[in-house]
């Protein structure tokens, strides 16, 4: 005869019933026990497509390089939006900078901040990735919409976006047209986007404007859905790799 193996509980609280008995007055009722939090919290983190490097992220790991830089002025603008949402009014922000200024890195404080203390529902999308994975499908004579579909309608629906790296690349008229609808149907059905980028409105030493890399349609819609923040100064990752190798 098979001998039985009792497995020890994960949560000592409720013994992996996922509920606990609370005493109100005279009589005890069943509430779900903190493990559930947990567990949705989990499967919420996995879910966001969060880079692994920045899984654990906060802004109270983020130090601007001055108390009044745009770092600074940065950091206080997530801290509020994450203090304020989701009554934010379906209004995001656009982070504008050079490389290395921490844009990634505020849109995972950020991302990271929100499951934890509010349970949302975050995904993190990088425009290279998005695009390449559009333009697999753009190949006439092999075109299979149903996968890029899917993605597009995922990430059409999720409570908050994080579009990272906007105009890394330039898009195919195909492709711009599919980013633009993504984009349109958030506007429209008031859901909330956060986006970074490396480029700027005005023409900085010759660097092409975020409008001639991601095309006029998406940038115009863009000034309706989100505040831009332009972030100057040095190398943030340089910066903050030097004081922890000191």
């Amino acid at each position: 005869m098979r001998s039985i193996e009792l497995k020890e509980a994960n949560c000592k609280i409720c013994q992996d019933s996922g509920w606990v008995l609370v005493k109100v007055g005279e009589r005890e009722i069943a509430r779900p026990c903190q493990c559930q939090q947990r567990d949705a919290q989990d499967s919420l983190i996995t879910n966001a497509n969060i880079p692994p490097r920045f899984y654990n992220v906060d802004l109270r790991g983020f130090k601007p390089e001055k108390e009044e830089s745009s770092q600074a002025r940065a950091k206080k603008a997530a801290e509020k939006f994450i203090a304020d949402y989701p009554g934010v009014g379906g209004y995001g922000l656009l982070f504008q900078g050079g490389t290395g200024v921490g844009k990634t890195r505020l849109l995972c404080c950020i991302a990271n901040q929100l499951i934890k203390e509010k349970n949302s529902d975050v995904v993190y999308i990088d425009w290279n990735d998005l695009t390449r994975e559009m333009r697999s499908g753009e190949d006439a004579a092999s075109r299979d919409f149903s996968n890029i579909g899917q993605l597009i309608q995922r990430l059409a629906r999720v409570e908050l976006l994080l579009f990272d790296e906007l105009g890394a690349s330039r898009p195919s008229p195909w492709v711009e047209d599919n980013i633009y609808f993504l984009i349109n149907r958030r506007y429209n059905n008031n859901r909330v986007t956060l986006f970074a980028s490396n480029y700027f409105d005005k023409k900085i030493d010759n660097q092409e404007t975020l409008s001639e890399r991601i095309g006029n349609r998406i940038r115009s819609r863009l000034y309706e859905m989100a505040r831009s923040i332009e972030i100057l100064g040095t190398d943030y990752r340089q910066r903050y790799l030097t004081k922890e190798n000191k």
